[in-house]
C-alpha cells in the first residue's frame, strides 16, 4: 500500500511537472508571438515616421516656393505703389505709410521718394 501511495506521488508529481513544463511552453509561445507582434508595430511606426518626414520635406519646399512668390508679389506690389505715385504725386510708403513724391533728376535716374521718411521706393 505504501508502494501504491509512492507510486500515484509519483506519478502526481511527474503529471504536475508536465503541466507545469506545457504551462511555460505555451507562456514562451504567446511571448514570441507577442515579440513578433511588437516588432512588427515597430516597422510599421517606424515607417510611418519616414512617411511623416518625407511630407515634412514636401511642406518646406512648398513654404519655400511660397516665400520667394511673396517676395516677387512685395517687389510688384511696390513698383505698383510707386507707378501709382508717378501720375499724380500720391502714393503711400510701405515703410511708415507716409505721402510718396517723384523726384526728377538732372544726372541721376528719377525715383520716388517717401516724404516723410526719405525712403527710395522706386527708382528710373
Amino acid at each position: 500500500m505504501a508502494d501504491d501511495d509512492a507510486e500515484a506521488e509519483a506519478e502526481q508529481r511527474s503529471e504536475s511537472t508536465a503541466e507545469q513544463e506545457a504551462e511555460e511552453t505555451d507562456d514562451v509561445t504567446i511571448d514570441v508571438e507577442a515579440i513578433d507582434a511588437y516588432e512588427q508595430r515597430i516597422e510599421e511606426l517606424s515607417t510611418a515616421v519616414e512617411e511623416r518626414e518625407e511630407t515634412i520635406e514636401e511642406l518646406q519646399s512648398v513654404v519655400e516656393e511660397q516665400s520667394e512668390q511673396i517676395e516677387r508679389l512685395e517687389g510688384q506690389f511696390l513698383d505698383l505703389s510707386a507707378r501709382v505715385a508717378d501720375g499724380r504725386n500720391i502714393g503711400v510708403c510701405p515703410e511708415c505709410n507716409g505721402p510718396t513724391e517723384k523726384k526728377e533728376r538732372l544726372f541721376r535716374s528719377d525715383t520716388i521718394e517717401c516724404t516723410r521718411c526719405g525712403e527710395v521706393i522706386h527708382t528710373y
